[in-house]
């Protein structure tokens, strides 16, 4: 009886709101609409005093069931239990999460020139001589050789930029180390803490050998190099390269403070 009635439905017969109230019931029966149905849902309620331990875990546990070495905070958000701004507030940003959980960073930016050049300073120093392209991978890299080609255009510009830094660090307009020390003589004019430029300035200097047994990476990887002082600074000797030298771990412990 309802659906016969509708054909002959007018305005001038209903208001209009009654009348689009009876299209659509029209509509729902003739095309057969399901209702829509509600589904479940999973709250994710605030939890507070989170230890690091546990979000550390949790990070873990996701990057093993995505078997990915790294993860980006989109994804930690729709497989994580805390969510990613939890761990930027609790570790200071996501970056240093992951660093914390002991997992490779994502892709970063505006990375400074020191920091590369340290990064490839710590490279040749390993490697006990001049890394070349194929050299600049992980683990013994923190950034991909196409980080260094795109900052400097090429790998050799890379290499001639490091050049530059470590005879001259303000060319970058990159303020030199500044150690903050107690000098317990007034002779002293610089620090007793040897900064990773100096460092590498000498152990490149040096050609990355020891200088009293000849051991180097290149041969051993096991060699460890330091910088040591050839005039020890206890003594008075100063952090300067013409008083530094290229030791090996060996050396450089049964070396002491003798005074040459």
């Amino acid at each position: 009886m309802f659906l016969c009635m509708i054909p002959y439905i007018t305005t001038t017969t209903y208001p209009k709101t009654i009348l689009k109230l009876t299209l659509t019931i029209f509509n729902m029966i003739s095309l057969k609409i399901k209702p829509v149905e509600m589904k479940n849902f999973n709250l994710k309620l605030h939890q507070r005093n989170i230890s690091e331990q546990d979000m550390i875990e949790d990070l873990i546990k996701v990057t093993k069931k995505l078997t990915k070495q790294t993860l980006t905070r989109i994804d930690y958000d729709e497989h994580g239990h805390f969510g990613a701004t939890t761990f930027a507030r609790k570790f200071g940003s996501w970056n240093k999460a992951l660093i914390a959980a002991g997992l490779n960073l994502n892709c970063r930016i505006n990375i400074p020139n020191e920091e590369l050049f340290e990064n490839l300073a710590n490279i040749w120093l390993k490697l006990g001589q001049q890394p070349v392209g194929n050299d600049i991978i992980k683990p013994i890299s923190k950034f991909s050789l196409g980080t260094y080609e795109k900052r400097f255009r090429s790998w050799n510009k890379a290499l001639l930029a490091f050049d530059d830094y470590i005879k001259n660090p303000n060319i970058f307009n990159i303020a030199t180390d500044k150690e903050v020390f107690n000098d317990p003589s007034p002779s002293h004019r610089t620090p007793r803490k040897i900064n990773w430029r100096l460092r590498a300035t000498v152990l490149i200097r040096d050609n990355c050998i020891c200088r009293m047994c000849g051991a180097s990476p290149a041969k051993d990887s096991s060699i460890t190099l330091h910088a040591d002082h050839i005039n020890p600074w206890s003594a008075g000797g100063e952090t300067t390269t013409d008083n530094l030298q290229t030791l090996c771990h060996i050396c450089n412990i049964g070396k002491s403070n003798i005074v040459f």
